[in-house]
């Protein structure tokens, strides 16, 4: 009995042993297969994850495009009416050229402190709009109002100053009578500019950009028939000259002025309560502003600066490479419009996300920014490669003018990348309410780098001319470089 019972118990440890074991491995094998089977949903969920995000990407850049493209447009736009200005003087004649071209330059560089000072408004209230701060954002735009007026007033002074003493400048004694004749019609643009831009800096804030590109086609009409009516005496106009086209440029002013004052009273704008009442001057606010735009203005000052710079060393070398100088930069300028326009919608829409305290927003606008840049870049280097030869053709027949054109075109190609990316790199810094730094990295990169190197190869190796232009590729591409760091570093500062 008692082996019969130690029998059927061995029996029984076996049977039990030989369960535990195949429920073991009924469990390893179910185990391996979960294992499997959430690796393969991780993988899927990976996936989805990364497609969401780039539609994501892809959905903010075209929300960008939408107000990016009339701010571009205006861009070219405002370049044109240089050039309506440049072929009117040139029908004058040789010196009323150099002369309008000159004054021109002297009423840019001073009309520089309406544009950046008035700079700081655009981040400034796209941040309130994105914290919906909406009362915030019409007190702002009345101090805009005020400060624009203070800095016109001090640009006026600036002009007169210029046209008191542009006599003992060391120019042809036959250009500084006509520079004056300029400045003195020209200089009554001013209030109705920086007014223009304060306007200009709400529009781009809350993203409605359509009308600024309006603005700009009606000044080109306007600037169209005064210019060549008043300077040239077309249409029973009388002929006032160089004083004739600088009076349309006051008067194209003010019609830009007035069409953007006039479409603030739309609907959209109501909630901003922008005209509610009437504010005296808030020194503290302006006294912010002033603080916050400055960077924005002396970054301006050093870039046009070392483009000023490079055109006086070119004039220096010789003629032909002064006149493909001219050609090319101005070429490269029209494509410079685009990064612009690109730059002035992605500060509004990263101001918003910066508001919010949003930091995935941002970067997904960061990024979408980045790849419209590239885009933008890849189409400018295309026209540029491709018909560089025929561009200067459009200027001149001078063969010894269009081949070095048609070098120094292939020039401006290799810095669209990085000249797109540092002016869009800013504009997103700007919208993260960071102006002291990318100051101080345009200083380094125009100053301390681009220009040193670019005299040095210019006017001591066999380099010559083209020395100047791998001075601003070398430049330019430090600036985007030390602003990408510089990007990354806000990101991780603004949202700890």
């Amino acid at each position: 009995m008692c082996s019969i019972f130690y029998a059927h118990d061995n029996n029984s440890n076996s049977n039990s042993n030989s369960n535990s074991n195949s429920n073991s491995n009924s469990n390893s094998n179910s185990n391996s297969n979960s294992g499997k089977e959430n690796e393969r949903l991780s993988n899927t969920q990976r996936i989805d994850r990364i497609m969401s995000r780039a539609t994501a990407v892809i959905r903010e850049a075209s929300r960008v495009l939408v107000v990016a493209l009339p701010l571009m447009g205006a861009q070219l736009l405002q370049v044109a009416n240089g050039s309506v200005d440049a072929i009117v003087a040139g029908r004058l004649g040789r010196a009323e050229l150099a002369a309008g071209g000159l004054a021109a330059g002297v009423w840019f560089f001073v009309a520089l402190s309406c544009i950046g000072l008035m700079a700081g408004l655009s981040p400034t209230l796209a941040a309130m709009i994105g914290a919906s701060r909406r009362a915030a954002v019409g007190a702002q735009f009345r101090q805009g109002l005020w400060f624009g007026g203070w800095v016109a007033l001090a640009a006026i002074l600036a002009i007169l100053v210029c046209i008191k003493t542009v006599s003992h400048w060391g120019f042809d004694p036959e250009l500084a009578p006509l520079i004056i004749e300029y400045l003195r019609a020209a200089v009554w643009s001013l209030p109705a500019f920086a007014m223009l831009m304060v306007c200009r800096n709400l529009y781009e804030a809350t993203g409605i950009s359509t009308p600024i590109l309006i603005m700009q086609v009606v000044g080109l009409l306007v600037n169209l028939v005064l210019s060549f009516g008043l300077g040239l005496g077309l249409w029973g106009l009388p002929t006032l000259g160089l004083f004739g086209i600088g009076l349309s440029t006051s008067v194209v002013s003010v019609v830009m002025a007035v069409i953007l004052f006039f479409r603030l009273r739309d609907k959209r704008f109501h909630r901003y309560k922008l005209f509610e009442r009437f504010d005296k001057p808030n020194l503290p606010v302006i006294g912010q502003l002033l603080v916050f735009a400055m960077p924005i203005y002396l970054g301006l000052v050093f870039e046009a600066g070392l483009f000023f710079f490079t055109a006086i060393q070119m004039a220096k070398i010789g003629v032909v490479e002064s006149a493909s100088h001219n050609i090319a930069i101005g070429i490269s300028a029209i494509c410079y419009m685009l990064p612009l326009g690109l730059s002035l919608a992605i500060t509004a829409r990263i101001g918003k996300a910066y508001g919010r305290r949003s930091r995935g927003l941002v970067e997904r606008r960061i990024i979408s920014g980045l790849i419209l840049t590239v885009l933008l870049a890849a189409t400018t280097v295309s026209i540029l490669l491709l018909f560089r030869h025929s561009i200067g053709t459009l200027y001149t027949d001078d063969p010894d003018v269009l081949a070095l054109t048609a070098t120094l075109l292939i020039f401006a190609a290799c810095f669209q990348l990085s000249d797109g990316f540092q002016v869009v790199l800013i504009g997103m810094l700007r919208g993260l309410q960071d102006t002291r730094v990318p100051m101080l990295i345009n200083a380094v990169s125009y100053w301390m780098i681009a220009a040193p190197i670019g005299y040095y190869l210019a006017h001591h190796t066999a380099v010559g001319a083209l020395g100047l232009w791998l001075g601003l590729i070398i430049g330019l591409t430090c600036a985007s470089g030390l602003l990408a760091v510089r990007l990354n570093g806000q990101l991780k500062v603004k949202f700890k």
